[in-house]
């Protein structure tokens, strides 16, 4: 079944195309959401299983050609703000945004999704840039990152506005769903 039949059974509300949704991409999920939460074996579990009854939930939001990218946006998204409630700390590490994929078949997911995360970040200045990631990638609070950037909380909390409107316009041109975009507007 292509991607497009795919899609257009799911709108129909067919359970089978959620089936095959699931089996295509499954593993492609679970290694998104295992890198982030990191031995949390029922945890990752759950989460996968919540990304595919978001996927369920939102299927005449689904685009084919964009389903791929949709899945893994709500699996990081998901993956990290179970992390952020858990307040669990991630290694500051630069490379955050490129993560790294078990084969080549995902190879352009990662491009596609570090070239609109990057294109979005590049509109900020780099002390909003470090503040963002600090924030929405490594889990810190605003004013865990203020502090550590030196900054005062107003500050932080108008450069985080920012980065999500600019971050929210700019998935949106690219075609992902109201829902990636909107988990970026919601938080802060």
């Amino acid at each position: 079944m292509t991607e497009e039949q795919l899609v257009k059974a799911l709108r129909r509300g067919e359970l089978p195309a959620l089936e095959a949704l699931m089996d295509r991409y499954t593993p492609y999920v679970s290694s998104i959401v295992s890198r982030i939460l990191r031995g949390r074996g029922p945890d990752t579990e759950e989460l996968t299983a919540d990304v595919f009854l978001a996927a369920w939930d939102n299927r005449d939001k689904l685009r084919p050609g964009k389903v791929k990218g949709w899945l893994g946006a709500v699996a990081r998204n998901r993956a990290f703000n179970l992390l952020r409630a858990d307040r669990e700390a991630l290694p500051l590490e630069e490379d955050v945004l490129l993560l790294e994929t078990d084969g080549p078949d995902r190879e352009l997911d990662k491009q596609e999704t570090a070239r609109v995360v990057n294109a979005a970040l590049s509109r900020l200045d780099r002390p909003q840039q470090e503040l963002f990631v600090r924030h929405y990638y490594y889990g810190q609070t605003v004013q865990e990152a203020a502090l550590a950037m030196g900054l005062n909380l107003s500050t932080a909390k108008t450069w985080l506005r920012r980065g999500r409107e600019t971050l929210k316009t700019i998935l949106e041109q690219e075609g992902y769903g109201h829902e990636t975009a909107g988990d970026f507007q919601a938080h802060g």
